[in-house]
């Protein structure tokens, strides 16, 4: 139990930051209807139970595979993305789907991954290409900021330093 308490100490900015991109999506995704359960709104409701599931989905997912982490940050954006994009149009049909819904969010993140690792590649060969190596950059520094607390990889062993005390992380 200590190492499940440690893992969610850890990534608490992750959960913090997917908690907040969930309810988005799930307040979005349902902005169109005007009813109130428990004395709240349907979308503040369902944002919530949103937030609540897919939380637990991710601290699950980065417990037991720790190399899916910028998977989920970017099934994240993708997420509210689509939640966007479905109350933009009113294409409430399509967000009704679930086999269609995921493959969008989940396709999108595989692309939005892939892309960004074409391009990193593209403005680390070219010095001259312009806005892309300062937004690479900028990504590069949220994504450490998301992850200074997660200082392991894998099994590998590194030290993490709180406050003056020394103390490892397996």
């Amino acid at each position: 139990m200590k190492r499940v308490t440690r893992h969610l100490s850890l990534e608490r900015r992750r959960l913090s930051l997917i908690a907040a991109l969930a309810f988005a999506s799930g307040f979005t995704l349902y902005s169109h209807i005007e009813a109130t359960r428990f004395g709240l709104p349907v979308p503040v409701v369902i944002g919530l139970i949103y937030m609540a599931v897919i939380v637990c989905a991710t601290a699950l997912s980065t417990y037991f595979l720790p190399g899916l982490r910028r998977v989920t940050d970017t099934v994240a954006m993708t997420r509210l993305a689509f939640a966007l994009w479905v109350a933009g149009t009113q294409s409430h049909e399509i967000a009704a789907s679930p086999t269609i819904s995921a493959a969008v969010v989940v396709g999108g993140a595989i692309f939005v991954l892939q892309t960004g690792s074409l391009v990193q590649k593209l403005a680390g060969n070219r010095p001259d290409f312009g806005f892309v190596p300062h937004i690479v950059g900028n990504t590069r520094l949220f994504l450490a900021w998301l992850d200074n607390a997660c200082e392991y990889q894998g099994a590998r062993v590194q030290p993490v330093f709180a406050g003056k005390t020394p103390r490892t992380v397996v």
